[in-house]
């Protein structure tokens, strides 16, 4: 996934969790704005522990980068993903 997919994935991720955390969602863009995408994936994954539900309304793109321990910050989230991911 290039730099680029990762930018606008986590773009998607800020508009699931838009509003429910501004502190967070801030972070998130500024983890954009400095060239961590993967970071500010992983602080939406964050707003949604307080939101379970929305783990299932995250893209696809999400759970395979949270399968790969490479994503650090993404892979704690896997099972969360899992246990909520629509079937």
């Amino acid at each position: 996934m290039t730099l680029e997919d990762l930018i606008s994935l986590s773009e998607r991720c800020l508009q699931i969790v838009s509003g429910l955390d501004e502190d967070l969602e801030e972070d998130a863009r500024d983890m954009i704005f400095v060239g961590e995408p993967d970071l500010a994936i992983a602080d939406t994954l964050g707003i949604a522990y307080s939101h379970p539900d929305l783990y299932a309304k995250f893209p696809d793109e999400v759970y395979e980068l949270a399968k790969d321990p490479d994503y650090t910050a993404i892979h704690r989230y896997l099972d969360l993903l899992e246990k909520y991911r629509e079937n």
